[in-house]
């Protein structure tokens, strides 16, 4: 039960911090509540709020005493981090299922929360109070406030109680909302009220404050979930078209440029509005007319911090990006272009018929055909790998599913074109450990832009909010670049996924759910990094003449020589590749293939990378580096085991050519050394030596030199449970007994050395 402190009614606290402009009272008011269920609210912003803003929420009291008022102490907590852009003045922000951090839906519209404490509203004379402070129990200017349930609205500040405003500095109509519209209202919101007639955010305060302008109940709160996010304006203008096609010239607009404060109509006119020329366009809401069409070109962009009304058509150019804050109705066009290469693609709209898309668009989309299947085909790693859509099948395959990938192939260079309904909510998908493996081919479900790596965005990109889902050996986003797989992760430079964009990804043993939020979504001109890479790296390369496949090491301060989950990366293998170069952990490698490995920048005199190559009987193939930012003094060798030589590769044009007499696969012949000299090597290096479990009763020793050697296997306790012998060389399976669980201890012997490693029997 909640304490009361002299007023009947509780106070629930909204706090803000932010480094940046400091808001005032009467720059947030409160538009929505609902106390039933698991509680909700909503604002608006009257005034920017800067980015990476703080706000916490408690449903704490104020004492009266001090300047500003202090905090009774005794409720919960919510913080609102606000996330990495400014929100725009005549925002809508939603916080939903707040009573319970358990719940589905608990979160905001926009930014993050997290909850601390208990705390609930009541239909009973509750409220909120908003307050800048240096935590969230010391308050240093107070922002807003909203009361319901107060049958005496107006006789006095919150029901006559002067100690609760007592130094609060808040005053009502100006910073202070009461909504009664019943004396114990379940849940109400601003529904009836302008949101566009007003010259300047602070005169909404009294239309919000007019309780006529609200709909309350005393009965149901949720019935009027979700709150409307159409934002407030303070200017309307018009498309006119009177001088040209260009959106970002005043002259073809009645009342200017649109800004987000602006209520933007365009109605049917002879010259069409067309966003390029880099522009980052804006409105606060935005309504196309029938018969209209706005284009949207490569690498420019709109945000509407509003909704979004399609009578008409919107059209967006291949890498172009549009983000709508609040809702949007209609149907949007998104044009991505495609060579006659395979291409990974997702659908960037909502409700596109699969069907509609590759037979009756024939003449737009020129999807390829062979026999009876088209080239469009989602993957099944269930065993057949690409599930070709055919004559008989695509009548009935559906609408493209958000968040899924499909393959993709035009007969000629040109568009392919996407027809829906715009994406406004977060999209989950599931993915899952299939019979055959645990690839999945997912995509970007935004006509926007999403960072797939911390390098992107350190918060709210793909890998950092989907980890838990995805295998530890494998988080990393794969994309296709026309010849190989290449992975994508926080040891990578930074990447965005574009709209339209599919990829790979490797799910954890048990399968699980991927999510894409709003709050990835963002506006770009270039999916890869805009600035030069300064982390030491080496792209070892390899080639056959014909096609060309590298593997890739960086080195990052604080990374080891053994698995580094969302900085190390699997080979993709979802699709069979007889050439194929990639790397094993240099300490504790369980013989997973690594395409990109992430290594210590304190040791590279005694790191030794264990290169593993699959390619086929007579083959030429040739080894080159391309390096950046190693310590001047390092030098790259790489090491053949089969006739004992040591290629420097980073010099200018050199390289290390071979051709095969035998089908070579996997780990044990070839390593890379990064030192000083060559003449640094031992002439037996365990490090160079791998010993794993391909099986329970299977143990890999990998990169011994021809000889005899011999295996003794001991307890924790010291007790031998097993010993063989054999003929070494490179790659040696030897068979194990059936043993009990648990940590063994394996003692190699060889005619260069001795080593002794652990295992793991499970």
């Amino acid at each position: 039960m909640k304490q009361k402190y002299l007023s009947a009614f509780f106070i629930f606290i909204l706090t803000i911090t932010t480094s940046f402009a400091q808001l005032s009272a009467g720059d947030i008011a409160f538009v929505a509540f609902n106390a039933d269920g698991d509680d909700d609210f909503a604002i608006v912003a009257l005034a920017d709020i800067s980015s990476s803003t703080t706000i916490y929420f408690t449903d704490d009291e104020t004492t009266g005493i001090g300047s500003p008022s202090a905090l009774a102490g005794s409720e919960g907590t919510i913080t609102w981090s606000t996330g990495s852009s400014i929100i725009k003045a005549g925002t809508i922000i939603v916080f939903t299922d707040i009573d319970s951090d358990g719940n589905p839906s608990f979160g905001a519209s926009i930014g993050t929360i997290t909850r601390s404490g208990s705390f609930s509203l009541s239909a009973s004379k509750d409220g909120v109070i908003a307050f800048i402070g240096s935590d969230a129990s010391t308050p240093t200017t107070y922002i807003a406030a909203i009361q319901f349930g107060n049958d005496n609205a107006f006789l006095g500040p919150f029901d006559g109680d002067a100690i609760t405003l007592t130094n609060t500095g808040l005053a009502i109509g100006t910073s202070i909302i009461i909504a009664n519209n019943s004396a114990s209202p379940d849940g109400g919101h601003y529904n009836i009220g302008s949101r566009s007639s007003q010259a300047s955010y602070a005169a909404y305060y009294s239309l919000i404050n007019t309780n006529s302008n609200w709909t309350t109940s005393t009965s149901d709160g949720e019935q009027y979930l979700p709150y409307s996010k159409e934002a407030f304006t303070t200017s309307a203008t018009i498309w006119d078209g009177s001088t040209s096609s260009v959106w970002n010239l005043t002259d073809n607009w009645s009342n200017g440029v649109p800004t987000s404060s602006s209520l933007v109509t365009i109605p049917d006119v002879t010259t069409s509005p067309i966003i390029s020329s880099g522009t980052d366009a804006e409105a606060g809401n935005l309504t196309i007319d029938a018969s209209e069409i706005l284009t949207i070109n490569a690498a420019n962009a709109l945000t509407i911090i509003g909704t979004l009304t399609i009578t008409g058509d919107l059209v967006n150019n291949t890498g172009s990006s549009i983000i709508v804050n609040g809702t949007a109705t209609g149907n949007l066009t998104y044009k991505r272009t495609l060579t006659t290469n395979w291409h990974l693609v997702s659908s960037p709209v909502g409700s596109q018929d699969i069907n509609t898309f590759t037979v009756t668009d024939v003449a737009t989309n020129a999807i390829a055909t062979s026999g009876t299947n088209y080239g469009v085909a989602p993957y099944d790693n269930n065993g057949s790998a690409w599930d070709y859509y055919t004559t008989s099948t695509i009548a009935g395959a559906g609408n493209f599913t958000a968040g899924k990938g499909y393959s993709a192939l035009r007969a000629s260079a040109g568009d392919v074109t996407f027809t829906g309904t715009f994406p406004t909510s977060d999209v989950s998908i599931a993915i899952t450990d299939g019979s055959s493996n645990e690839w999945n081919l997912i995509g970007n479900p935004y006509p926007s832009y999403i960072p797939a790596n911390s390098g992107a965005d350190a918060i709210n990109n793909f890998i950092t909010i989907n980890t838990a889902d995805l295998h530890a050996s494998f988080q990393a986003v794969y994309f296709w670049d026309g010849s190989s797989y290449v992975a994508i992760n926080h040891a990578s430079s930074s990447r965005f996924i574009a709209p339209g964009q599919g990829f790979f990804v490797n799910s954890i043993a048990s399968g699980s759910t991927i999510d894409f939020t709003e709050a990835m979504q963002s506006h770009q001109t270039d999916v890869f990094s805009k600035t030069k890479s300064t982390k030491p790296e080496i792209s070892l390369q390899m080639t056959d003449g014909v096609t060309n496949k590298s593997t890739e090491i960086t080195y990052i301060y604080g990374t080891t020589k053994g698995l580094d989950p969302g900085y190390d990366a699997g080979l993709f293998t979802g699709v069979a590749n007889t050439f194929s170069i990639y790397t094993h952990l240099v300490t504790q490698s369980d013989g997973t293939d690594f395409g990109l490995q992430s290594l210590p920048t304190n040791d590279y005199e005694n790191i030794v990378i264990p290169i593993g190559v699959n390619a086929t009987s007579g083959k030429e193939i040739s080894f080159s580096v391309n390096a950046m930012n190693l310590p001047t003094n390092i030098k790259i060798y790489l090491e053949d085991k089969n006739d004992g030589s040591f290629t420097r590769l980073d010099e200018a044009n050199t390289e290390y050519t071979i051709t095969l007499n035998n089908n070579l696969s996997g780990i044990g012949r070839f390593y890379l050394h990064t030192k000083s000299s060559v003449l640094n090597v031992p002439n037996f290096n365990s490090s160079t030596i791998s010993i794993y479990k391909t099986s329970t009763f299977n143990l890999r020793v990998v990169g011994l030199k021809n000889g005899n050697a011999s295996i003794h296997i001991y307890n924790v306790l010291g007790k031998r449970v097993h010993k063989t012998s054999f003929k070494a060389k490179a790659v040696n399976n030897i068979n194990l007994p059936s043993l009990q669980n648990g940590i063994y201890i394996i003692q190699l012997t060889t005619e260069q050395g001795e080593i002794s490693k652990k295992i793991l029997i499970d």
